[in-house]
């Protein structure tokens, strides 16, 4: 199974720029994604996920940042997400 790596800085082009990739690799299984990279996180990106993690199987986050987790606690948004293992 591939794991979508999100980069150190996931703005609205990191978004576009992944959104293809999480349209492909979504379907019955969660779409695993690497977040271990994540400084600093916008929100587009958090739509974008929050999107994946409503449709097929959702979306496994593997290895959040520290930066990534507050994001989602701040935005209220970490019960949105199941918790991976690395692949």
């Amino acid at each position: 199974m591939s794991v979508i790596e999100l980069p150190a800085l996931c703005d609205r082009d990191a978004a576009i720029a992944i959104c293809p990739e999480l349209r492909e690799a979504a379907g019955e299984r969660a779409v695993r994604v690497d977040a271990s990279a994540v400084e600093r996180i916008g929100i587009a990106m958090l739509q974008l996920l929050v999107s994946a993690a409503h449709t097929a199987g959702g979306v496994a986050i593997v290895d959040p940042s520290d930066q990534f987790e507050e994001a989602l606690r701040i935005a209220g948004l970490a019960s949105k997400f199941n918790r991976g293992e690395t692949a």
